[in-house]
């Protein structure tokens, strides 16, 4: 009898488990609601997800001085760490292999600088009467808009007469003022993601190794670390070839420049590879500057747009062979998303988030890629022509 009885009670037990885990006990729960509460709740839930991702926009918008040097940092970590597994960076001690790889990056700025920053500073000078110079030989073109700025405004001021609304005149900082405050800014900036690329080389392993040990199940671990080697490989491998590309578009450049006559064909040609980072507003911008040098250098209209045409006929060769050749259909992102998420970043955090924009997009693909409730979002991400799935009927 007794043991009959304890017979009873534990199979009464086992078929009233108490749940022993959140997601149990928020299953159950969400099992026992009824249709309208649950869909309520689910509503509810997507608001708060959607307000949580706003306040972190936000945040990343306020404190963009702070927050984009992380994210370069973190990118550049991508970057680099396979190169720290390559020889001889394997045989040395990590701190020793990222504090070599850091001073290599401050030493390729600093000799950037040295060697452009007469040049540049030439040129920027001479930007005042480059304008002015642009406007003389363009007259012909701007004389009748100029005619009609000139009615309208005579219109203007006889609509008016002496009811004329008073001008306050608001007194700013001086402009010196403010380039030292914008300098102080950015040099913390460069100062922050500097000093945090080379604490992530450093760590970087032991990082990874916490995070994937972090997870509770064995296949939340699997996950987490294919998801990290696969936003490493994917970053590096993209931005190595992007990198080489734009090198080669920059020396393609350059030397066309030298060819036509222009000066300082070397500051053009890196500026081009520099700017090549930046899709879409990147060339359109070296397209300007070069013509602004070619109507500086040069008389004639036909010659000062030679510059400028060269740059473009550069840029379609590029992206529209060469890139698609080396980076194929693994790489290729969706055009529109792309530049939507340049337009978004680089109204966030200016030119350095323009920078991160695709390489942003390629985490954020990444990721998707590999998580079974996000997998649609890669594939408006994915600009292949590959389809997840059965096709369609005709």
């Amino acid at each position: 009898m007794l043991r009959s009885g304890l017979f009873h009670v534990r199979l009464s037990m086992q078929g009233n488990r108490v749940p022993e885990t959140d997601a149990e006990r928020g299953t159950e729960a969400a099992d026992g609601l009824a249709p309208g509460r649950r869909t309520r709740l689910m509503r509810a839930e997507t608001a708060l997800g959607i307000l949580a991702v706003l306040a972190i926009l936000y945040t990343a918008y306020l404190a963009q001085n702070l927050v984009a040097p992380i994210v370069a940092a973190v990118v550049g970590s991508f970057i680099f760490m396979p190169l720290m597994r390559t020889a001889p960076f394997r045989f040395l001690p990590d701190a020793v292999s990222a504090s070599i790889i850091v001073a290599a990056i401050i030493g390729a700025l600093a000799g950037g600088i040295y060697m452009l920053a007469e040049p540049a500073a030439k040129w920027t000078e001479r930007i005042p009467a480059a304008l002015e110079e642009i406007e003389e030989k363009s007259r012909g073109l701007s004389e009748p808009v100029a005619a009609m700025r000139r009615a309208s405004k005579q219109v203007e001021e006889i609509t008016q007469g002496d009811n004329a609304p008073r001008e306050v005149v608001v007194r700013e900082d001086g402009l010196v003022a403010q380039a030292m405050e914008v300098a102080g800014q950015k040099g913390a900036s460069i100062l922050i993601f500097i000093v945090l690329l080379y604490f992530l080389l450093a760590t970087g392993e032991l990082l990874r190794d916490r995070i994937i040990r972090s997870a509770k199940r064995l296949t939340d671990k699997e996950r987490a670390r294919r998801i990290l080697f696969s936003i490493e490989r994917e970053i590096s491998t993209y931005l190595l070839s992007i990198s080489l590309i734009n090198a080669g578009l920059g020396v393609a450049i350059g030397v066309t420049i030298w060819a036509i006559g222009l000066p300082n064909a070397m500051l053009w040609g890196v500026a081009a590879a520099l700017l090549n980072f930046i899709p879409y507003a990147g060339p359109i911008a070296g397209m300007v500057l070069t013509g602004i040098v070619g109507f500086m250098t040069f008389d004639s209209v036909g010659e000062a747009m030679l510059a400028p045409a060269a740059y473009f006929l550069w840029n379609l060769v590029e992206s529209q062979f060469v890139t698609p050749s080396v980076l194929g259909r693994r790489h290729t992102l969706n055009a529109a998303v792309v530049f939507v998420s340049i337009v978004f970043w680089g109204w966030m955090w200016g030119v350095i988030g323009a920078v991160l924009a695709v390489p942003i997009l390629v985490i954020l693909n990444t990721c998707f890629a590999q998580i079974e409730g996000l997998r649609k979002f890669s594939m408006f991400i994915d600009g292949s022509a590959k389809t997840n799935g059965p096709a369609l009927p005709d």
